[in-house]
């Protein structure tokens, strides 16, 4: 998407020249023949538009008063596009797709619709704490959750790499380290193949976290402080760094913004940790076959017990300004049926939100390489009330400077960090 954006950039348009792309002649007016006109804002991702599209078609059969215009913008400005359109007194949108990560963001604002006394009594009875996170404000809720975001847990595999090498998968943490120092190779500081990886920008932080949980360990304090500089918090980022420094990958993919299972996709990478939504770019963006050339297996636990951490995923609001609230959410409601979201978390290889789908059989039956994650779910905790795009971006820096330094002060580098974060990504709100 950033390289995108650039070739954009050098042609001379702006980012405020963007426009919804396959949205350029949709009409702006709140009414068509009659209809109500409802408009709904999401990034550009074919699958998951795809997605809304065949929801969209269902919605409006059941429902002919209304037209649900779909409109998608490149991610690198979507969220801009979002906040101008919250502030603005145009109401030209009437649900958003957002990604939790960036939530708060629009929450703080004060700029959204509170999620309807029915929709919230499902929320609460029906939803894996997770996913309803950062859209809570002070006891009331801002947005939907589609989907359980889980970037820990799941390895693509690179099949042929292992047959050709002889090699069986790993059972256990000491097997996964061992076959990677085996199969890892370097030539000078060029990385020519990797063995685990899971330093990126969306699997670093989310296995690290796990690795202190399944110590026993926590990292978040009881006034909701971080806290990184524990036994268990120090052992797993020495762990961590001994992989780069072992050379069994490098900081390639974290400095370059771009995932780890790409290498392994293209032949230059044994594992890499990712969420399921990547098993899709296997079969869609390199056109590989699922047990051919790759396949999805579980990451060896680091300790005794199963325990991780997930932030908020993707989720659907209603802006306050929108001039159809009740249109909106009656789609949002139809949309979170059961029976229409597990189709949704099907076609987008996402993780079903609500605990009534984890033992769906449609669900279970259209994806079988991912039923493991399904019996892991429960055991999560919430990552936590912080900003964690935000978040992120300050641990991936450190963790840099760490892997780049000759005999790096682990303890005081977290302890660092734990204090920048708890400052600086804290939400500005409470939660309950």
């Amino acid at each position: 998407m950033k390289r995108t954006l650039a070739i954009l950039l050098a042609l001379g348009l702006s980012v405020s020249s963007l426009t919804g792309c396959g949205s350029d002649e949709k009409e702006t007016k709140k009414e068509k023949d009659g209809k109500t006109v409802i408009n709904f804002w999401c990034h550009e991702n074919k699958p998951w538009i795809e997605a809304y599209e065949e929801t969209i078609k269902r919605f409006e059969k059941e429902h002919p008063e209304y037209d649900v215009k779909l409109s998608n913008y490149p991610f690198d400005v979507y969220n801009q596009k979002i906040q101008t359109a919250l502030t603005s007194g145009k109401g030209e949108v009437d649900i958003i797709a957002v990604w939790g990560g960036t939530a708060p963001n629009f929450i703080e604002t004060d700029a959204l619709a509170e999620v309807p006394e029915d929709i919230v009594k499902e929320l609460e009875s029906d939803y894996l704490d997770p996913t309803l996170g950062v859209f809570q404000k002070e006891g009331k809720y801002y947005g939907v959750p589609m989907e359980f975001n889980l970037e820990y847990g799941g390895m693509i595999v690179n099949k042929k790499l292992f047959e050709e090498a002889g090699l069986s998968y790993p059972q256990t943490w000491e097997e996964l380290r061992e076959t990677s120092k085996k199969v890892a190779k370097k030539n000078g500081e060029v990385m020519e193949m990797t063995g685990f990886d899971m330093i990126d920008a969306d699997a670093l932080i989310c296995n690290y976290l796990s690795m202190i949980l399944q110590q026993g360990g926590q990292y978040l304090e009881e006034d909701h402080s971080i806290n990184f500089a524990t036994p268990e918090g120090v052992k797993a980022m020495e762990e961590i760094v001994s992989m780069v420094k072992d050379g069994e990958t490098s900081l390639e993919s974290l400095t370059s913004g771009e995932y780890a299972f790409n290498r392994t996709y293209q032949d230059k990478g044994f594992m890499a940790s990712v969420g399921s939504w990547g098993i899709g770019e296997g079969t869609g963006s390199y056109d590989l076959t699922y047990g051919e050339d790759f396949e999805y297996i579980p990451v060896p636990l680091y300790g005794d017990e199963v325990a991780f951490a997930s932030e908020t995923g993707w989720g659907i609001m209603v802006p306050e300004n929108s001039q159809h609230k009740d249109a909106a959410w009656e789609f949002i409601e139809f949309f979170s049926q059961p029976e229409n979201l597990v189709k949704h978390n099907i076609a987008c290889n996402q993780l079903p939100p609500r605990k009534s789908l984890l033992d769906n059989e449609e669900y279970r039956e259209a994806m079988p390489n991912i039923t493991f994650l399904l019996d892991i779910m429960e055991k999560g905790q919430w990552m936590g009330p912080y900003n964690t795009s935000a978040m992120r971006e300050i641990f991936n820096e450190m963790f840099i400077s760490l892997c780049q330094e000759e005999n790096p002060d682990i303890e005081k580098a977290l302890k660092e960090v734990s204090e920048k974060i708890t400052a600086e990504c804290q939400l500005g709100y409470e939660t309950k």
